[in-house]
């Protein structure tokens, strides 16, 4: 947990790319970063995914799966540059005036 928690923290993450089900959704999260603390995690351009700010702790002792405060379980991977995250999400909210979001298996790429 300290690892990958010291991976984590003290660093802006940039997306890099996002597929949903298998399918490029980059667009959707143009301009995402997440900034980690030892407790929190503080989102910008996130929509409904990413609320602004959440807390999160390890679900997992091999540190590869946080959930965050709102219940939503997190698959990690992280080397010194580069950050995997990996949830599904069960809701689909397109519309106007709504963000945006579609169900199914999300995984993000995050680079520094």
């Amino acid at each position: 947990e300290e690892e990958v928690t010291a991976l984590l923290v003290g660093k802006t993450w940039k997306i890099q790319s996002v597929t949903v089900a298998g399918v490029d959704k980059s667009s959707m999260f143009s301009g995402l970063t997440l900034q980690f603390t030892n407790a929190g995690v503080t989102a910008s351009n996130g929509g409904v995914i990413w609320p602004s700010s959440n807390t999160w702790n390890f679900t997992s002792d091999q540190a590869t799966t946080i959930r965050r405060n709102d219940g939503v379980d997190i698959q990690v991977e992280a080397t010194a540059t580069t950050l995997k995250l990996t949830l599904n999400w069960t809701k689909t909210t397109l519309g106007p005036g709504r963000a945006n979001s579609v169900a199914g298996e999300h995984v993000f790429v995050f680079g520094l």
